[in-house]
């Protein structure tokens, strides 16, 4: 019952109702990007808004049925990706499990999920019982054209305003027409934003809005962009003993209920540096497990915190940690032209990018500025700030830097204020971004460095 309520599916998601849609994009388009990533297609992503509900449409492979069914599970709490230290857009653990309780809680009566993936419509209705008070999970399927890709939506019933309008059940602040103010932007401004988001941090993405009649619409700016793929292999430097513990045991988990034991060496073939039979044996000769099952490096009591410490430290010695450039750089050109078609004065901008180590793992941070110029009058400051190849929907960089002051004041002391006619663009790829809740709001960022390669 954690995702049946509003007040529990708040606290999930980190944000109020009125901003549900919001989410509702940000965790959707996150996961069609992540698919087309890993099946090597430029990701093709189309996004319908309407008063009865919301739709992500993708060129991936397709959601599997067996995906499907763990989102589904309440009694599971993790999600595929949440395990690893990886550079995913998402990895909270959570987004599945409240987009399927959401329609509900929106709407009791109307309320419903519907996936179109590999030739079957899962049409999903969430109930709870009175008595029992657990959630009742309604799953029909019914084959359909396979067309490729998936498509989600999620969809309850319209009311109508005074003029008889139809709206959905967040307000009526989501029309084109609605003119939002400097302290509080309306959800469609927020929704313009969070879309230019996806465009500008993602050279590769083709993506087209119909937002209540309203379009808006990004070509790909380079489809062969290269940057750190979902799938690809997990560095052993990315980890610490925490992390290597957690991903164990989920391993060990999976295991069980597929009633299989691997061995060390092949959760080792895992992790980058290790995929190869002849570095595996290096480490398994060194903390004498071979031929150890990876359930072997724990008892009732939890892990053998001495072998782990010691298979830890001999994976990241026979592995090379990843430089900051296999991350994947965004890059000035792409910038100018997401930043022109904005209307700002492109040849202007001013561009910077930062490549580190920090503490032990590379990241890249680019930045971006322009002007609107002189007829940028009345504007307001577009604020696009991100990490992991995804627009956060609220500034996520509030507390960083010697004092910890944030990019607010940070721009603020620049006279970058919110009133102000200008873009900017801020956006950091790391392989282990930390965040300070579940809505992804506020990035736990660390000060140590070592090894700069600058660009500005």
């Amino acid at each position: 019952m954690d995702f049946f309520s509003a007040r529990e599916l708040v606290t999930q998601t980190g944000y109020a109702v009125d901003m549900w849609p919001l989410v509702i994009i940000n965790e959707l388009v996150d996961n069609a990007i992540d698919a087309c990533e890993e099946a090597d297609v430029p990701p093709t992503i189309t996004v319908l808004a309407d008063a009865a509900g919301i739709t992500i449409a993708d060129n991936g492979p397709g959601l599997p049925e067996s995906t499907i069914e763990g989102i589904l599970d309440f009694n599971v709490r993790t999600s595929s990706r949440e395990m690893y230290v990886a550079l995913d857009r998402g990895a909270q653990g959570n987004a599945g499990k409240c987009l399927v309780a959401m329609p509900y809680v929106i709407d009791p009566e109307h309320g419903r999920l519907v996936i179109v993936a590999k030739g079957i419509e899962h049409a999903i209705v969430c109930k709870v019982d009175a008595i029992t008070q657990q959630p009742l999970v309604d799953h029909r399927t019914r084959h359909v054209t396979d067309e490729g890709g998936t498509t989600v939506r999620m969809e309850w019933a319209p009311s109508k305003d005074a003029d008889g309008k139809a709206i959905w059940p967040f307000g009526a602040d989501c029309f084109p027409e609605t003119k939002g103010s400097m302290l509080r932007p309306s959800i469609r401004d927020l929704a313009m934003v969070l879309f230019t988001g996806y465009a500008t941090f993602n050279p590769h993405l083709s993506l087209s809005v119909r937002w209540f009649g309203e379009r808006l619409k990004f070509a790909a700016t380079n489809l062969t962009w290269e940057k750190w793929k979902p799938n690809k292999p997990t560095s052993p430097h990315w980890y610490e003993l925490r992390h290597l513990e957690r991903l164990a045991g989920c391993y060990i988990a999976l295991d069980r209920q597929r009633d299989e034991d691997r061995t060390v060496a092949a959760f080792l073939a895992e992790f980058d540096g290790l995929t190869g039979s002849a570095k595996r044996k290096l480490v398994t000769d060194e903390t004498g497990l071979d031929r150890t099952k990876l359930s072997e490096l724990a008892d009732q009591s939890g892990f053998k915190r001495d072998v782990m410490a010691r298979l830890l430290a001999s994976m990241q010695k026979h592995s090379r940690p990843i430089k900051p450039p296999r991350l994947g750089t965004i890059g000035k050109d792409h910038f100018c032209t997401r930043f022109e078609q904005l209307g700002c004065e492109a040849d202007k901008l001013q561009y910077a990018k930062r490549a580190n180590i920090d503490n032990g793992l590379p990241y890249v941070v680019e930045s971006a500025f322009a002007w609107y110029g002189e007829q940028g009058e009345g504007r307001r400051r577009v604020l696009l700030a991100g990490a992991n190849w995804s627009p956060r929907i609220a500034n996520p960089f509030r507390s960083f830097g010697s004092s910890g002051e944030g990019l607010d004041t940070i721009l603020s002391e620049q006279r970058a204020t919110a009133d102000k006619p200008i873009v900017f663009a801020i956006h950091a790829a790391h392989p282990r971004i930390e965040y300070t809740d579940r809505g992804k709001t506020a990035l736990v960022l660390n000060s140590e460095e070592e090894g700069a390669d600058d660009e500005s």
